[in-house]
């Protein structure tokens, strides 16, 4: 029932930047949330844009962090999600 509210793989990109001790990388985030590295690139960009996550070039990969305001969010949608499955 939740998909009927949001989009599953958005959602499962931000409830996974949670997890503050991996480093997210964008093709891990691909691979987490089941999509294509180039959906993740843009939706990463868009989130990037509102202010929801940085992005860190380490090398040749960037790395992907929630901001606080990013967090709020992603603690929204995983409450959102427990309501629907309690």
């Amino acid at each position: 029932m939740f998909s009927v509210f949001a989009r599953p793989k958005p959602c499962k990109i931000m409830t996974t930047l949670r997890d503050t001790e991996a480093s997210w990388h964008l093709s891990k985030l691909a691979k987490v949330s089941d999509t294509s590295y180039v959906y993740v690139t843009r939706l990463v960009s868009r989130m990037q844009k509102e202010g929801l996550v940085t992005i860190e070039a380490k090398g040749k990969k960037r790395l992907v962090k929630l901001t606080e305001k990013g967090m709020k969010v992603a603690n929204a949608i995983t409450e959102l999600m427990n309501k629907f499955q309690g």
